[in-house]
């Protein structure tokens, strides 16, 4: 307000200046001018017209110095609430079930919190407090000059903001249609050149790259074709309506002269109309560009809409303060079916197991028998469909899952490892100085991992091991998921698939591993390779979701055709 009050200001001061100048007599005849020169004591109206002249300068300087300090402080509210959205989104996301993730592309979930948050703030959250504020700054200089002059700013009126209106509503459609194909090939950008990036290896080996770049090319053209014809419609206006704009102050200086009789008495008006329109245009034009790029960028506020505004709340903080849920006598699947969701057929069906503390139990069986599903489901990555899983007769509900995990150390056949250190990746989570040193010689140890990482790395467990542990072969970072899933000091070890991935050699010497570890803690294995699984205390035969038959290993071989099939496949 302060800003368009400032502008109003410089721009009616041009009246009694330019008055001044064509008529130094103004003084005495102008009410306002007379008491300005009286109160002051100017020794002559040359002084007091330079007076003038420095006064409008000043008023001027002042109002764009104020616009450029208005003009931060709008970006930096604007950008804050870009990372509040952004880690807001993140934290949704974060907090989300694991079955969410199921059903979800994992590139446009980055797309979405990285250049569609980007694309709201500059698109939508910039261009609104720019319609605002520019729409009040034209508001009062029209009201300045429709009490000057009603007729021939009514008349400005109509046809400029007319001709601003007609636009903006033809081309409304257009707009939203493009913002829509942005927001999709955006998406499709993102997923595009993960798939590329993740898959480099098979990629190359390939020789498909020329493939995976013609899919990136194609939606890149097509997402950066749509910004010149989004371009175009804001900046379109600006050309067209100059033309008019100064089309109307020449009409206005004919119009003035012709009802004044004197070009001298009308100086004053034609050159606060012309101030006033040099004042006003970019006001327009930036108001209009800036409801023009609200509509365009709609779409992204649509896509984001659901996350931003139905969660209000977070079920669990990013970082909660927990206490381990107890476990001293034993698991209990009791029952357990699960199918996914608009699936009609169980996964699993009727499952009964117990797991007792200390114990050592294996899960076998053919691919898509169930085995990963039931190790999600006793992690607490997934909920069952019916039955429960408890742990000392406490049932394990989306209410206490927290507490449950904090016991469970986790190895899949895919270790998570990210570009940084190998302390860093074992003691995930925590910061340089919350690293417990001795633990993590401990558990480097137990891995039998501590002597290569001491002895042939550079840096030890400061050696940084590049994107996904590339540097590292893989039986090394398999240890190291052992490694960090010792390293929380948990009731429970799983091992989902964890070597099957490895030769034979580096199976053997990461399962001989498994002796150093204490006798309390409990182990869960699943695997493809019988192998791993010898030394079992029971060992559960998995197929098409049941359980159908257990016990020791050369029980097993002796007993049940199927596992002993499996045997000498191995």
């Amino acid at each position: 307000m302060v800003l368009a009050l400032l502008e109003v200001v410089g721009i009616a001061s041009i009246i009694p200046f330019m008055d001044l100048l064509s008529r130094p007599d103004a003084i005495n005849k102008s009410r306002w001018l007379s008491m300005v020169y009286d109160i002051y004591p100017f020794e002559s109206s040359r002084n007091f017209l330079i007076f003038s002249g420095c006064f409008i300068i000043g008023v001027i300087a002042l109002s764009n110095i104020l616009g450029i300090i208005t003009t931060y402080f709008h970006l930096k509210i604007s950008w804050n609430i870009a990372h509040r959205l952004s880690t807001k989104l993140l934290a949704i996301y974060a907090n989300k079930p694991y079955s969410y993730y199921l059903d979800q592309n994992t590139s446009e979930l980055r797309a979405y919190l990285i250049a569609e948050v980007a694309a709201l703030t500059s698109g939508v959250l910039i261009p609104m407090i720019e319609f605002i504020s520019r729409s009040i700054i034209c508001t009062i200089i029209f009201a300045l000059l429709i009490y000057l002059s009603p007729q021939i700013t009514l008349t400005m009126v109509a046809f400029l903001g007319g001709a601003y209106f007609l636009i903006y509503i033809s081309r409304q459609k257009f707009l939203t249609g493009l913002g829509q194909d942005r927001v999709k090939a955006n998406a499709d950008r993102f997923s595009f050149l993960e798939e590329m990036l993740t898959g480099i290896k098979t990629v190359k080996i390939y020789g498909v790259q020329h493939f995976f770049y013609e899919r990136f090319a194609q939606v890149s053209r097509k997402f950066n074709d749509i910004q010149p014809k989004v371009q175009m419609v804001y900046a379109t206006p600006k050309y067209l309506l100059e033309i008019l704009a100064f089309g109307g102050i020449l009409s206005v200086t004919m119009y003035l002269y012709i009802s004044s009789g004197d070009i001298t008495r009308a100086l004053p008006k034609l050159s606060l109309y012309a101030i006033a329109g040099y004042r006003l245009l970019p006001s327009l034009q930036r108001a209009f560009s800036a409801a023009a790029k609200v509509k365009h960028n709609l779409p992204s506020l649509d896509k984001l809409y659901h996350d931003l505004v139905s969660h209000h709340e977070l079920k669990h903080s990013m970082k909660p303060t927990l206490t381990k849920l107890p476990f001293n006598r034993r698991i209990s699947i009791e029952n357990l079916s699960f199918r996914y969701e608009n699936s009609p057929v169980n996964i699993l069906d009727n499952l009964n197991v117990d797991i007792d503390k200390g114990s050592r139990i294996a899960f076998v069986g053919s691919t898509g028998s169930g085995k990963t599903t039931l190790i999600d489901l006793v992690t607490g990555l997934l909920t069952p469909t019916s039955g429960h899983i408890k742990v000392d007769d406490v049932v394990i509900l989306p209410d206490n899952v927290a507490e449950w995990q904090l016991n469970i150390g986790y190895v899949p056949q895919e270790v998570f490892l990210y570009d940084d250190t190998i302390k860093a990746n074992i003691a995930i989570g925590h910061s340089a100085a919350e690293v417990d040193e001795q633990l993590l010689e401990s558990v480097l140890k137990m891995a039998d991992i501590y002597n290569f990482i001491t002895r042939e790395l550079p840096d030890g467990v400061d050696t940084k091991i590049g994107e996904r542990g590339v540097r590292l072969s893989g039986g090394e970072r398999q240890r190291l998921g052992l490694a960090r899933a010792l390293y929380t000091n948990p009731s429970l070890l799983v091992l989902d698939e964890a070597t099957s991935a490895l030769d034979s050699i580096t199976e053997k010497g990461i399962m001989e591993s498994l002796h150093l570890l204490p006798d309390d803690l409990t182990i869960i294995i699943i695997a493809h390779r019988l192998s791993t699984v010898k030394n079992a205390d029971n060992i559960y035969l998995l197929e098409n979701g049941k359980i159908t038959d257990h016990g020791l290993y050369h029980e097993l071989t002796q007993s049940n055709k199927i596992f002993k099939k499996m045997d000498e496949l191995n």
